[in-house]
């Protein structure tokens, strides 16, 4: 009998214990998507949405965790630094993802993340002061520079994205700007009179657009908002692809078969009907694109970003 146990134990030995790979089978536990933004907005509930869709299919629970606080590096750090191992992916958006990157804000770099999957364009828009003799962009443009005075642009904060999209604008038409911080820039401060133009959402302003009090200059999105059917998009203008975008990404080492195996079941969730509904909603469309297809629109719009942000002084040197 010790004969046999002592053999059975050598074989045991050499078979050793079985790889945690074989064992373990991804999703096995809950996945989070952090949201670096606090809760309440319109992506932040298409992302709840999503993420049922997304735990519908892989089997496990999958939160979405707000994590806001510096312009969005806080959360996207943290995902940033989280273990490679797709149980913590974030949402990502050009400021984290880009403009706070160039502007040496962070304390990870572009290569630290890697794309997993686009989700929607965002339906921002530039409105205007209702009193000003302006129904789209070139009109603006000539009135802005036979005012002779800085248009007052509201924005998040100068180097924000949407703050940079005016700014492209405004240096293609050669009109003059000055942008002013305000934290959840509106209709309001436009009926104030606190600033000419704002970067805003177009659910923010649509109420105020009936009635006259601000006038939408442009959709920065890349199709009409339905909501707002008879504004053109900038690129129909002339001013180029000048969009919004949220999409997810995932920290630099997750497996390229989970990656893809996340990106499939974010372009199937994107498809159920409750997402279709909340995005048909807000006024933008899903625009998925795999984790190859959204790596390329990043690598686009870090170019004119940072080529602008440098231009104005905003890049660190």
């Amino acid at each position: 009998m010790n004969k046999l146990l002592t053999l059975l134990g050598l074989a045991l030995a050499v078979v050793g214990p079985m790889p945690a790979t074989a064992q373990d089978k991804w999703p096995s536990k809950t996945i989070e998507i952090i949201y670096p933004y606090p809760p309440g907005n319109d992506t932040d509930a298409v992302l709840r949405v999503v993420a049922e869709g997304m735990s519908k299919r892989l089997g496990v629970a999958v939160q979405v965790i707000n994590k806001p606080g510096g312009g969005g590096v806080v959360g996207f750090g943290e995902m940033v630094r989280a273990k490679p191992d797709g149980y913590t992916i974030g949402t990502w958006t050009p400021g984290p993802g880009i403009s706070q990157i160039v502007a040496g804000n962070t304390p990870y770099k572009q290569t630290d993340y890697v794309a997993v999957a686009g989700l929607h364009a965002n339906d921002f828009v530039l409105a205007a002061r209702g009193n000003i003799p302006a129904s789209n962009l070139k009109e603006f443009g000539e009135w802005a520079r036979k005012s002779g005075k800085p248009i007052i642009v509201g924005s998040y904060a100068p180097a924000a994205v949407p703050a940079l999209m005016a700014a492209k604008i405004a240096k293609k038409d050669g009109w003059q700007y000055k942008v002013v911080a305000f934290g959840n820039p509106g209709a309001k401060e436009l009926v104030a009179g606190d600033a000419d133009l704002t970067t805003t959402g177009a659910e923010m302003v649509s109420s105020y657009v009936k009635d006259g009090q601000v006038k939408v200059l442009s959709a920065w999105t890349i199709e009409r908002n339905p909501i707002m059917p008879k504004v053109a998009t900038a690129k129909e203008e002339g001013y180029g692809d000048i969009y919004l975008w949220t999409g997810m990404a995932a920290p630099v080492g997750v497996p390229k078969d989970i990656l893809n195996r996340l990106s499939s079941v974010i372009a199937e969730s994107l498809k159920d009907k409750a997402v279709v509904d909340m995005l048909a909603k807000i006024g933008v469309p899903a625009t998925f694109m795999t984790s190859e297809q959204m790596s390329r629109q990043i690598a686009g719009d870090t170019k004119w970003i940072s080529e602008l942000m440098t231009e104005l002084g905003f890049a660190k040197k």
